[in-house]
């Protein structure tokens, strides 16, 4: 058990440590266009090409932002035959949930950076790095419990039938 909470640890590090390079790559090499000067250092066209393939890989990762789960389900509003109403009330909890999940979303990276420079740091102990790991782990269940109670209040805006047409169809991302 002790292991596997470790190992838990270590992958949520991991994670948050690759989040935390591209930024910092991208910063540090975007004067580097793959040829000549001072990219040939780092292995001339590979280095450089490496670079966009890992901003493309983040940006498809990540995008702008994260679809709700209100805009899957007005994508499909033709598919649903969604009426008026339903549409104004979707949207309405949409917007009302928008700003809770932006400020949990905050959160949840914040305290990821938190535990991840605990993480780094030499100095830091185990118990203050397990504390900050539960912290962030707490801030992520908080959204997900957010984003369930705004979900389940949209499926039940639906009727039977919406709803079973809506898991047939496949989230357009």
């Amino acid at each position: 058990m002790k292991k596997a909470s470790t190992l838990s640890i270590a992958a949520l590090f991991a994670l948050g440590s690759f989040g935390q390079i591209a930024p910092a790559v991208e910063t540090e090499h975007s004067g580097h266009t793959g040829s000549g000067g001072e990219s040939q250092q780092m292995g001339g066209m590979h280095a450089g090409r490496m670079h966009e393939m890992m901003m493309e890989h983040m940006q498809e990762m990540h995008g702008p932002r994260h679809k709700g789960y209100a805009e899957v389900v007005l994508q499909h509003m033709d598919d649903l035959k969604l009426s008026d109403e339903q549409i104004g009330k979707i949207t309405r909890i949409h917007q009302s949930n928008q700003k809770a999940v932006e400020e949990l979303g905050k959160k949840v990276r914040d305290s990821m950076k938190s535990a991840h420079e605990l993480f780094l740091n030499p100095s830091s102990d185990e118990a203050t790095i397990r504390k900050a790991a539960k912290e962030h782990t707490a801030a992520f269940d908080e959204l997900v419990e957010t984003a369930l109670k705004s979900r389940n209040a949209i499926n039940a805006l639906l009727t039977p039938e919406q709803l079973q047409k809506l898991k047939s169809l496949k989230a357009e991302h």
